[in-house]
């Protein structure tokens, strides 16, 4: 082609460059260095100039363009709703992952909240590989075909060193539609601050609910206006939690959920003297509200996810101090937590998938997510490790998610959660936030999950 280019511009002079050469020491010296440089002219060699780039760089564009094609083709899509700090400690177990020379990469992508997660795997639009998935919303993603039953692709390596009841809560109909990750209980956070201030010793930790009372009207009554206690109740989890805790009376069966027991009850109606009775408890102030009181010391009790505990001891400028939530005997602690799931376009790919989920999981990483996050190691081999022993002896506030992680039982429910959970919102709010008798409103709602829950079984 710039051959062809050469001969059209030289025209009628029909010149050719070895011509120049092979004749250039007969002409002057000026005129043989023109014509050595410029034997088609300077109008000609500017636009031949001109030609050449731009042949040059559509290749360049052309190559470019094929290669990231290429790279978006090899990579992982793996989406997450993992929140503040630890959604840090996620992104670096994935950088890590992605440094290490490996073919393929991964692209995680926050998703937002669980219940944003989950609605956008409904809506089935650029769906991933891997979602770490809330295992509240296993079985209807299973029910839509949307993720996929992985047990052959399970190591016994890994199956062995899981604890039995998180894979019993990823089963369904005998298929495995999850690789346990990250579960945790909820626990009370406690500013030892402000229980000195407010004149409160506690040699241990308060067995009952009945005994929180006079502690936190001591913080609020003796502090200069702390409050003394906050308990989240935005949700089915929050209630359960709690009325479990309060009542030692189960709210979740096996085929159904019982939110209208006497001791239910009784249960909200503690939580709401705490808050208008005896105003120890800040009124209309959410999760996220609570947590930046709580770190200002202006809340000296909290009761918070066991997984949020690197993060509140980092952001908490006094002394921190974690309870056990109470409890009976009969009745272990509710526990939520996630797993890796994948979905059927992972399964086209699944070496790769399980590579990339292995990695998350291994020993190294078990560990890592423990003392990054507070959340216990999943791996049994890491949890009785030497290495976190030794670590104990120095963090001793991690030790009782790690008990009530043991003694509690997973919350999977074989029903439509979120649809559930939103009826469950708007009569919490009618009860914390407008005040009103719970009797009745949980009355209604027993009668409106009866007709949700059965039909969906």
């Amino acid at each position: 082609i710039i051959r062809y280019i050469i001969e059209r511009m030289a025209g009628s002079q029909q010149l050719e460059v070895h011509h120049f050469v092979q004749n250039a020491s007969m002409l002057p010296v000026e005129e043989r260095d023109a014509r050595l440089f410029y034997p088609i002219g300077r109008r000609g060699t500017l636009f031949l100039i001109t030609v050449l780039l731009f042949m040059l760089s559509s290749s360049s564009l052309l190559t470019a363009g094929g290669k990231k094609k290429g790279s978006e083709e090899r990579e992982l899509q793996f989406w997450h709703s993992v929140g503040t700090h630890n959604k840090v400690v996620l992104s670096s177990l994935v950088d890590g992952y992605n440094q290490n020379g490996r073919q393929q990469k991964i692209h995680s992508v926050f998703q937002g909240s669980e219940g944003d997660l989950y609605l956008k795997l409904l809506a089935q639009e650029n769906m991933p590989e891997i979602v770490l998935l809330p295992v509240q919303y296993l079985q209807v993603l299973r029910d839509r075909a949307i993720i996929t039953d992985i047990s052959p692709h399970i190591s016994n390596r890994i199956k062995d060193d899981i604890d039995e009841k998180y894979w019993r809560s990823l089963t369904i109909d005998e298929g495995i539609y999850g690789v346990p990750f990250s579960f945790h209980s909820s626990i009370f956070y406690v500013n030892q601050h402000v229980l000195r201030i407010s004149g409160t010793r506690r040699d241990r930790e308060p067995d009952t609910w009945e005994e929180f009372v006079p502690i936190v009207q001591k913080i609020r009554d003796y502090t200069d206006g702390k409050w003394g206690i906050y308990v989240p109740m935005e949700n089915l989890s929050h209630f359960i939690t709690y009325v479990e805790s309060f009542s030692g009376v189960k709210v979740v069966q096996e085929q159904r959920l019982t939110v209208n027991s006497p001791q239910a009850v009784d249960a909200m109606k503690t939580l709401q003297d705490l808050v208008f009775r005896y105003q120890a408890m800040p009124p209309k102030l959410t999760s996220s509200e609570a947590e930046q009181l709580f770190f200002s010391g202006n809340l000296g009790i909290r009761m918070a996810e066991s997984s949020h505990l690197v993060y509140t001891q980092t952001n908490l400028p006094f002394n921190l101090t974690v309870w056990s939530l109470p409890s009976s005997a009969d009745i272990p602690p509710h526990v939520m937590g996630n797993c890796l799931a994948v979905t059927s376009r992972g399964l086209k790919r699944v070496r790769e998938v399980f590579r990339f989920i292995d990695y998350l999981i291994n020993y190294e990483n078990s560990i890592k997510w423990h003392t990054h996050t507070g959340a216990p190691a999943i791996l049994e081999s890491a949890r009785d490790s030497l290495d976190l022993l030794i670590f104990y002896e120095e963090n001793p506030n991690y030790m009782t998610p790690i008990i009530e992680l043991e003694r509690g039982a997973v919350f999977s429910p074989r029903y439509d959660y979120y649809s559930i959970d939103a009826v469950m919102r708007s009569a919490l709010d009618r009860i914390m936030i407008n005040g009103e008798d719970p009797r009745p409103i949980l009355d209604y709602m027993q009668r409106e999950l009866d007709l949700m829950i059965i039909p969906s079984l």
